[in-house]
C-alpha cells in the first residue's frame, strides 16, 4: 500500500516504450546491413565452382591429350570431375582454342559470375582471360 510521500520502485509505461523502441531502431540497422551478405556468400560460392571448373578443365585436356593425341576442351559440366555447389548451375562453352563457363545461383536472380580462356568467345561479365568476374 502506498502512502502520501513513498515511491515505488520500477520502470514507468513511457520509459519501457522508449527502450522497446531503441531496441526496434537497432534491430532494424542490424537486419539492414547484414541484409546482403548472404547474398555476397552466394557469390563467394559461384566464384569458387568457377575456381574448380578452371582446374578440371586443365586436367581434361591433359587427359584427353594423353588418350587421343589431340587436346580438346570439355562442353559439358558432367564431363569433368567436379561437384557443384548446392544451387549453381555451370554453362559451359567451348572450341578448340579455348573455353568460357557461367555460373548463376538458385538463390541470387540476376547475378552471374563468369570466366573463361583461350580465344573462345566468353559469357559476360567476363572480360580478362583466366579472371573471374561477377555482375
Amino acid at each position: 500500500m502506498l502512502t502520501p510521500g513513498s515511491r515505488e520502485s520500477g520502470f514507468t509505461l513511457v520509459e519501457m516504450m522508449i527502450v522497446l523502441t531503441l531496441i526496434s531502431i537497432l534491430a532494424l540497422i542490424a537486419t539492414v546491413s547484414l541484409g546482403g551478405s548472404s547474398d555476397r556468400a552466394y557469390i563467394v560460392t559461384m566464384e569458387s565452382d568457377l575456381r574448380n571448373i578452371a582446374t578440371a578443365q586443365v586436367a581434361y585436356i591433359e587427359q584427353t591429350f594423353a588418350e587421343t593425341g589431340k587436346a580438346s576442351y570439355a562442353t559439358q559440366v558432367s564431363q569433368l570431375n567436379v561437384n557443384l555447389s548446392n544451387g549453381v548451375t555451370v554453362r559451359l562453352r567451348a572450341n578448340g582454342t579455348g573455353w568460357s563457363a557461367r555460373a548463376t545461383h538458385s538463390r541470387v536472380k540476376g547475378r552471374q559470375c563468369s570466366v573463361f580462356k583461350g580465344t573462345v568467345k566468353p559469357f559476360p561479365p567476363a572480360t580478362e582471360e583466366g579472371t573471374i568476374a561477377c555482375d
